[in-house]
């Protein structure tokens, strides 16, 4: 199969065909894969868990500020909640990152989308961490 000519602006199109070398099959994506795997099932665990005890066994009505208080007043729900910040952090950002490895043939813009993705994510992961921290003190 032959690669069609570019567009005027450079990108592909959707609907066209192009002949894109297969990268090699390596650790890292393996790594990624396995990743959001074993963070899928983490957060099945730990949402659930969470979704349990703040809906299920709390009466809803009950499920306010005070509640949280009390709830952050503990060690076990702090650990809980950061587990779960640091698996959905994991599994979003290996998710992505597996994303931009499949759909960015060049690869120097496949590693600037990298870089962006790792920048975001450990902005958000501090921001959340801050967030359980000020729980703390």
């Amino acid at each position: 199969m032959s690669t069609p000519a570019r567009h005027k602006d450079g990108e592909f199109r959707p609907g066209d065909r192009y002949d894109v070398p297969a990268r090699a099959a390596g650790g890292g994506r393996l790594f990624y894969y396995l990743t959001v795997r074993i963070t899928g099932l983490l957060l099945t665990i730990l949402v659930l868990g969470h979704f349990i005890v703040t809906h299920i066994t709390t009466d809803v009505a009950e499920t306010d500020t005070d509640f949280i208080a009390r709830r952050w007043d503990s060690v076990l729900w702090l650990l809980w909640d950061w587990a779960m910040l640091t698996a959905a952090m994991l599994h979003g950002a290996a998710g992505v990152w597996i994303s931009i490895e499949d759909y960015t043939p060049d690869h120097e813009k496949r590693r600037r989308r990298q870089r962006l993705l790792v920048s975001i994510s450990t902005l958000l992961f501090v921001l959340g961490l801050i967030v359980i921290a000020a729980a703390i003190f």
